[in-house]
């Protein structure tokens, strides 16, 4: 495997345009002016969403019992001595918090994607559906549905694409589900496996309301999380918030639900590795079609979820329009942010989820009345083997990455 640090760490920033800059790998930020329509028919689909989690409570707190009443939700925890450790390194003080929110340890899958994924089998269940469930993963949505989904008696099959960890296969057929492997990336993997699925439901990672509004919930949670601290946000006292992306529909629902929340008092930015920046380049050409590839970008990157060459055309729609700030971030630099993370808030977090860790920094023009909330998810299922061989490669990324 080729680590990141094989290659130049920091090449030397050329007047590009933004497509020049992104064809070759150079890591990006780019602020559109982010709209604020909302459509009524998703708003509802949220609401329905949070209606249907309150009514599976007790099934989760029975299955789950480590969700208390059965919540499925994460914490949000301020992290001062990353702020600090990151202000001597970037050289640059960030002048107001830094938060966390800590969907590296969401219940049932650990990431981001527990919310949309769960919720989309709970509403299969409640509509009494009984045939086989599909869906394709680089790997935490399929932990999520292929958890899932057995315990509400469907037989469950995930299609996994080259670069999901071998451990998540593993978790998944002790779990009861079962895993198909594939030799593409996810978008291959996708296409794949939309077109094999017979006589089974497909849960569309890139087209489907039901996995968005299970995300957007989150929006709501996070006000009262805040608002349980006496933290409000307004115009004049915003929230930023960092968010990972692939192909889109996590951040996407999230951003969406968020907004339905904070209106104009949330910032939103989204976060993707150079060699697969699929959402900054739909939102940039306004094409959903657009893959990676045409800008002759492998797609393949150390932070394994975010691999992913076409957006998602439903979180085009609804949500691209809605982001502040996408940006791209190099491959050492998310292994490095494993390494920083660890060591200054004790959290080990899978690359992915470090995605907006040192973009405040990059926000010259945020006010410094702004809170800074940056959005992990995966970490918490790593086996104990696999965190220490991550944990070597994130050392040693956070020494090249000071050179």
């Amino acid at each position: 495997m080729t680590m990141p640090w094989d290659r130049p760490a920091h090449p030397t920033p050329a007047p590009l345009s933004l497509p020049d800059a992104i064809s070759r790998s150079q890591e990006v930020s780019w602020a559109p002016a982010p709209g604020s329509a909302l459509d009524p028919d998703v708003v509802s689909a949220v609401e329905g969403a949070a209606a249907r989690f309150d009514r599976f409570k007790p099934w989760v707190a029975e299955h789950f019992p480590e969700t208390g009443d059965g919540t499925i939700e994460s914490e949000i925890q301020p992290v001062p001595e990353t702020r600090d450790y990151l202000n001597r390194l970037l050289e640059r003080d960030l002048p107001s918090e830094l938060w966390v929110k800590r969907d590296d340890a969401l219940p049932i899958s650990g990431s981001i994607k527990s919310r949309g994924g769960v919720h989309e089998v709970f509403r299969l269940a409640e509509e009494g559906r009984h045939e086989k469930l599909s869906v394709a993963s680089t790997g935490n949505l399929a932990l999520s549905i292929g958890t899932v989904g057995p315990l509400l008696g469907f037989d469950t099959e995930v299609h996994m694409s080259v670069d999901a960890k071998q451990w998540k296969k593993d978790l998944l057929r002790s779990r009861g589900a079962r895993v198909v492997e594939h030799p593409g990336l996810f978008t291959d993997t996708v296409a794949e496996a939309r077109e094999n699925t017979h006589d089974a439901f497909f849960i569309d990672d890139e087209n489907s309301l039901g996995l968005f509004a299970g995300y957007a919930v989150a929006g709501q949670r996070l006000k009262e999380q805040f608002a349980a601290q006496g933290t409000h946000f307004t115009p004049a006292n915003p929230l930023y918030v960092y968010l990972p992306c692939g192909v889109g529909g996590g951040p996407g629902g999230v951003t969406f639900g968020l907004k339905m929340a904070f209106g104009e008092a949330v910032s939103c930015h989204v976060v993707e590795p150079t060699a697969s920046p699929c959402m900054l380049l739909g939102a940039f050409t306004g094409n959903a079609d657009v893959t990676c590839a045409d800008y002759g970008l492998s797609g393949r990157t150390i932070a394994d979820g975010l691999a992913v060459q076409s957006p998602s055309p439903l979180a085009m729609e609804h949500a691209a329009h809605l982001v502040s700030g996408f940006h791209t971030l190099d491959d050492i630099t998310f292994l490095a942010a494993v390494n920083w993370l660890e060591r200054t808030a004790d959290i080990i977090a899978e690359p992915s989820a470090t995605a907006g860790l040192t973009i405040p920094w990059r926000l010259p023009d945020a006010p410094d009345t702004a809170t800074h909330l940056v959005w992990l998810t995966g970490g918490s299922l790593i086996p104990d083997q696999d965190k220490d061989r991550l944990r070597g490669q994130a050392a040693t990324a956070s020494l090249h990455w000071q050179r």
